[in-house]
Formats: structure tokens, C-alpha cells, sequence
């Protein structure tokens, strides 16, 4: 699950792509002026949605100041359309800028295309020694190369995308196996992440990466 930033001050518009974006899966966070945005940063957000038009402070010079620390993608929703003002955005840092009135369903296909481009960017996980490079298809743990099959590959790979998400067993065969033609039963899964867990817990007994969730499947322990 991506978890999204909205700094906008008009509350029913805040409110109103919350709501949106929530339902398309996404995790919200809302800020009504910079000074809440800076309190709500953190490693979760993977996407921010800035009006430039803030009570407190200009959303271009925010920008530049979440781009001291943060490379997460931002995007710009504001009513100001100059030449000018679009040419600032991109600037400071932004990945793209929308102006208002906006359509909902293009920007929830902005969203999709800058996080995808992040994605792109972004090629390297990191996370309690666990290191997987999603271009070349290496995993290590504290420095040590680990050698994991294609599957695992596959399964490592739908766990971290989808951290903070629980993923159903029914879900891991249509995404891992169905999608190929494949016929399997659930004890692969089993089988599978069995493996898995055994090359990257440090006690495969008490899982801290690949958790269970008893009755539904499995989640990425990824707590940051």
C-alpha cells in the first residue's frame, strides 16, 4: 500500500481526495498548511500532493524544503496556472503539476504514473540488513549475498510493493503462479514462503519479515 501526503488547506477538497484516494487502496495523511505537512513527514510517505497556496507558507518554497531531506515524488494541485508558476514547480523539485478545476480520475492516473516512475527510480529495498536490488535480482542480508530462486524472486517482490498491505492466499496464486498458467494448491504458497523464510529471518520460527496473519495470509513486517 503507497501512503500519500495531502497539504491542501480547502478542507472539502482535502477531504473530498481523501476519500478518493482511499478508495483505490491508498494510506492518507492530510496537512491544512506547511506547518502540519513538516510534522507528518516521515519514511512511510511515498507520494506528496502540495497546493502552492498555503496559509502559512508558499508551497514552492515547502517543496524546496522537503527536498532537502525527502526524494519521495510530489506533484503540485493548485490554482495556479501561469507559465511561470509551472516552470517554479518543476524547479524545486516537482514531478508533476496539476492545475485547478483538476479530474479526479486523471489525477488518480498521475498518482499511478509518478509512483510508477519512482518505482523505476528507486530500484534498491532496504530494511534491517535485508537489501534487494529489484533490477538485478539480488538479495543479500547484512552484506552476505543470498541465492533465491525465480519464485522467491516473485514473492519478495509482491511483499515489498505491497508493504504495510495484508496479501490473501488466494491473491499470491492469481499474482505469482495463475498468472503463468500454472496449476497449484495453497501448500506451494506454503512451501514457498517456508524457503523464503528460511534464507532471510534471522529465526524462521518468529518471522519478522514474512508475518502470518492467521486465516487471511501473509504481510511484509516492514514497521518503519
Amino acid at each position: 500500500m503507497n501512503n500519500i501526503l495531502i497539504i491542501e488547506d480547502d478542507r472539502l477538497l482535502n477531504e473530498g481526495i481523501s476519500f478518493a484516494l482511499k478508495g483505490e487502496g491508498y494510506g492518507i495523511s492530510s496537512a491544512y498548511n506547511g506547518k502540519q505537512a513538516i510534522e507528518l513527514l516521515n519514511e512511510n510517505i511515498d507520494l506528496i500532493i502540495i497546493d502552492i497556496n498555503l496559509p502559512d507558507i508558499d508551497g514552492i518554497a515547502l517543496c524546496k524544503h522537503i527536498r532537502k531531506d525527502i526524494t519521495v515524488p510530489i506533484i503540485f494541485l493548485t490554482a495556479r496556472d501561469t507559465e511561470e508558476d509551472i516552470i517554479k514547480g518543476f524547479k524545486v523539485g516537482a514531478d508533476d503539476y496539476i492545475t485547478k478545476p483538476f479530474s479526479l480520475p486523471i489525477l488518480k492516473e498521475r498518482i499511478k504514473a509518478v509512483l510508477k516512475r519512482g518505482i523505476e527510480k528507486n530500484n534498491i529495498y532496504e530494511y534491517k540488513g535485508l537489501k534487494f536490488d529489484f533490477h538485478n535480482l539480488r538479495l543479500s542480508k547484512n552484506n552476505v549475498e543470498i541465492s533465491i530462486t525465480a519464485t522467491e524472486v516473485k514473492l519478495l517482490e509482491l511483499f515489498i510493493r505491497n508493504k504495510g498491505a495484508v496479501l490473501t492466499r488466494s491473491l499470491i496464486l492469481d499474482k505469482i503462479w495463475d498468472i503463468d498458467g500454472d496449476f497449484v494448491d495453497e501448500n506451494t504458497i506454503s512451501v514457498n514462503i517456508r524457503r523464503l523464510r528460511a534464507k532471510i529471518e534471522d529465526d524462521p520460527s518468529k518471522p519478522g519479515f514474512i508475518k502470518t496473519v492467521f486465516g487471511i495470509g501473509y504481510a511484509w513486517g516492514d514497521d518503519r
